[in-house]
């Protein structure tokens, strides 16, 4: 205590304190003043009053009644003045320094200090009963979220440089002005002990979390049993956390470290480390929340992974992410599915780094691919793959040069490779389409993905029917969303008739045959529009078609189409001759505009008879469904649909 003054008057008497200091707080430019008939009217003002490195300025205590007897005085009826008027109760006895406060901020709130002021030897319990935390808002720095409501209750107890905290936590809310960081109805435990030596407190922390919801973008966390524990040291405006540990049920425990500077509310240092977390809980309590209306809304997960993230004053330092196990399923729809993925991943700052994953298996719209080894490249927010094989069936897709990214407008990759042989017969039946035969193979050019928009560099070659099939022009846009988007250009060269008709039971047809689909669009797979004609190849080739095809062909043709067939007892015939086989769709809103190989009277010519016997195929209705086309299409393998003969 220094620069103490008493001055008396008839009517006042006045203390004035320059500083007064103790373990937990200080107070500067402190006058204290009796006055008022009896001496009985105290008012006390303080400048700038500093408890647990937070201030109040202006702070004054005024009583209308202050009670004396000998060194004792009492006040029952006392108001606080903070910035909101409190009202309060206190008796002091000098000498002693024994101290008893209480104050009444609401009916329904208390806040009860009693004990013993002496310089190191002070002694204070404290008592909070339904404290608003909301009141705190103010002692909180400028860039956190906004305390809305909230109460606390329980101890607080000062033994001279030593500091114990019991305090229950209930109805907490906070949130910010973008929205990014709130929380509601959080119910916890705080404890805290610490201790003052020399200019520094060494303290240990416990925060238990029994209830409430909590989003810190990206991350939603709903309480269930966390707890945090931290021990360190406060110092100069400094605190380090030496060592901690989050820990969250059924998913796993992180050892936390770092460096908080409080003047500019950065993180100098921070670490977070963890030897397992299991994967199927994590995702049920973490990662769920975040991805719904994605592909990745409702998964099955398995296994468990380790990490170490290091980061300091200039963002993330290094991460490690070691998985063991682990897979992950979509139980939604079956869109895909990874097993048994297992490796380690490093990444440093301004440096190169190689790692490993290995795939058991994965399925990607129910066609199973084969155990896989992946070696990754890492620099900065970039990740590449030299090359890498991945099994189908008895083939296989090789992918060479995939490169990805982040970027302002999100992740961007892109790659190139081909398709070794894969069975049609197989691949078909996976994907539950009718079973065709030979395989399919071909080259990859290169894939680019960016702004939820994946794009093809050049034409994709397939060997597929003996023949070839080319697609250009591919874009798919939010291929991982719900509603995937493609537009291409399809060309078709050459395909063996007798492959194609025999995977779809529709039939035998001998010959070769070129197609072209021109501006196709599908919206979750199902076609929009599209111009698409389709011509018998040019050459010389056998030319037969079956009674059966026949049939279906006039079939898909609808109620008007009719087959005409040169004289009346070819009906007979197992086969007829043929010149040229066409036919073209243009789909707009739904409906398919027909054509054929050329004009027929009222109609068009779907098979145009040649050799002997020989037969023709003519369509009427121009203008067809195309949910009725694809029914039809559906029924002509199912039904024994007879020609009409003339």
């Amino acid at each position: 205590m220094a620069g103490t003054a008493w001055l008396a008057h008839a009517k006042e008497i006045s203390l004035d304190i320059d500083d007064i200091k103790a373990p937990a707080f200080s107070a500067r430019s402190v006058r204290a003043s009796l006055s008022g008939p009896g001496l009985r009217e105290l008012t006390l003002r303080i400048d700038r009053l500093t408890v647990a490195g937070r201030d109040w300025r202006k702070v004054s205590l005024t009583c209308a009644d202050l009670q004396t007897s000998g060194p004792r005085m009492s006040c029952t009826r006392g108001v606080l003045d903070v910035g909101e008027k409190i009202p309060l109760s206190f008796s002091y006895t000098t000498g002693s320094g024994d101290l008893a406060l209480e104050l009444k901020p609401a009916a329904d709130e208390t806040w009860q200090v009693t004990g013993r002021v002496a310089g190191a030897q002070t002694a204070i319990a404290a008592r909070l009963v339904n404290v608003r935390l909301e009141r705190f808002t103010a002692l909180l720095p400028s860039s956190a979220p906004k305390l809305t409501t909230g109460r606390a209750t329980g101890t607080i107890d000062l033994r001279g440089s030593v500091v114990k905290a019991r305090v229950q936590l209930d109805g907490i809310g906070f949130a910010d002005s973008s929205g990014l960081h709130a929380g509601e109805k959080i119910a916890g435990t705080v404890e805290l002990d610490a201790e003052s030596k020399a200019d520094a407190w060494r303290w240990r922390a416990r925060v238990g979390w029994r209830a409430g919801e909590v989003f810190w973008q990206p991350v939603f966390l709903s309480g269930a049993g966390q707890q945090l524990d931290l021990e360190g040291v406060t110092s100069r405006g400094v605190t380090e956390v030496s060592g901690g540990t989050l820990v969250f049920p059924r998913i796993g425990t992180i050892d936390l470290k770092g460096v908080w500077d409080h003047a500019s509310g950065a993180v100098r240092y921070a670490e977070a480390r963890t030897s397992a977390v299991g994967i199927a809980s994590a995702y049920d309590q973490i990662l769920k929340p975040l991805l719904q209306q994605t592909v990745l809304s409702d998964l099955r997960g398995d296994g468990e992974l380790g990490f170490a993230v290091v980061a300091d004053g200039d963002g993330l330092l290094s991460a490690e992410v070691e998985l063991r196990g682990v897979s992950f399923e979509d139980r939604e729809r079956r869109r895909f599915a990874l097993f048994g993925a297992s490796g380690r991943i490093p990444w440093r700052r301004g440096e190169v780094t190689t790692g490993e994953l290995t795939l058991k298996g994965a399925e990607f719209l129910k066609v199973p691919l084969g155990a896989t080894r992946i070696p990754l490249r890492l620099r900065g927010t970039g990740v590449g793959i030299s090359a890498m094989r991945v099994p189908v069936f008895d083939g296989a897709v090789q992918l060479r040069d995939f490169a990805a990214g982040a970027t302002d407008d999100g992740w961007r990759w892109r790659f190139s490779g081909q398709v070794e042989p894969i069975s049609m017969t197989q691949l078909t039946q996976a994907l539950g389409m009718p079973t065709m035969y030979g395989s399919v193979s071909g080259v990859i050019p290169e894939l680019r993905y960016r702004g939820q928009i994946l794009a093809m560099d050049g034409a994709l070659v397939i060997k597929l029917f003996d023949g070839t099939v080319t697609a250009a022009n591919v874009q798919l846009a939010e291929p991982f969303g719900r509603a995937p988007r493609l537009q291409a250009d399809l060309e078709m060269k050459g395909l063996d008739l007798e492959l194609l008709t025999r995977a779809f039971d529709f039939g035998t047809i001998t010959g070769r045959i070129d197609a072209r689909v021109s501006g196709l669009e599908l919206s979750d797979w199902q076609p929009v529009r599209f111009d698409a004609q389709l011509a018998s190849s040019a050459g010389t080739y056998p030319r037969k078609i079956s009674q059966r095809a026949v049939q279906n062909i006039s079939a898909l043709g609808g109620a008007g189409a009719a087959a005409a067939i040169q004289r009346s007892f070819l009906r007979f015939f197992e086969q007829f001759g043929y010149d040229r086989i066409g036919l073209s769709c243009r789909l707009r809103n739904g409906v398919c505009e027909m054509d054929g190989v050329e004009k027929a009277p009222q109609g068009y010519v779907i098979v145009k008879g040649g050799g002997i016997p020989a037969i023709s195929v003519i369509g009427y209705n121009r203008s067809v469904s195309w949910g009725e086309l694809v029914d039809r299409l559906k029924r002509i393998t199912q039904e024994n649909v007879k020609p009409i003969v003339k």
